[in-house]
């Protein structure tokens, strides 16, 4: 039993593996929903998004094997979310659907609804967590919205705040593998908001 504990706490912090996909895939969607990058780069989107997710459920994975619900859970399931977005926009490209708006907003909102649930645990972790999870609900949010309003302005505010939610997930991803290089902390994460 001793042997396994050791073993499992060999493992790399998959957290840190996760939040650099999650930083690298946003940082391009959000330029994209934000209208920086043309529509019709669609097509660096989809392998993109493939590969977040893979990178996703692996980090994902590695938070079940070390206990990490928390880590586990978000990864999986945001991972879903990459996966399915890919695969939703090769569909589009090759013209197999064409999804509705209020379809669309259905969409967002079931990712809106998880990613409350998500902030409302990241409270307890810290700011700069709680910061990258709450302007993500905030682009959920906004999401959205812009389908159920057919507001494309409130789409592209949300791509705005994802450039922002991207650069926090950056910040935690140079936190983690900076502070366990130089074996002290050079980049603080913050305090949790509840205790």
């Amino acid at each position: 039993m001793s042997d396994n504990v050791s073993k499992i706490d060999k493992i790399a912090d998959p957290t840190t593996m996760g939040i650099a996909s999650f930083a690298v895939g946003l940082f391009v969607l959000a330029f994209m929903v934000a209208g920086m990058i043309p529509a019709d780069a669609v097509g660096i989107i989809i392998p993109l998004a493939i590969a977040v997710s893979v990178v996703h459920f692996f980090a994902g994975a590695f938070g079940y094997v070390k206990g990490e619900l928390y880590t586990a859970l978000a990864f999986n399931i945001y991972g879903m979310f990459w996966l399915f977005f890919g695969l939703l926009n090769f569909g589009i490209v090759m013209g197999w659907f064409a999804p509705d708006a209020a379809s669309m907003g259905i969409l967002y909102l079931a990712w809106t609804i998880f990613t409350l649930i998500v902030f409302i645990a990241t409270l307890r972790t810290a700011t700069a967590v709680i910061l990258c999870i709450g302007t993500l609900l905030a682009v959920f949010g906004l999401l959205t919205l812009s389908m159920f309003l057919a507001s494309p302005a409130l789409g592209i505010f949300a791509g705005y705040i994802g450039i922002f939610t991207s650069l926090c997930a950056f910040y935690i991803c140079a936190a983690g593998i900076i502070n366990t290089m130089y074996d002290r902390t050079l980049l603080p994460m913050g305090s949790a908001w509840l205790k």
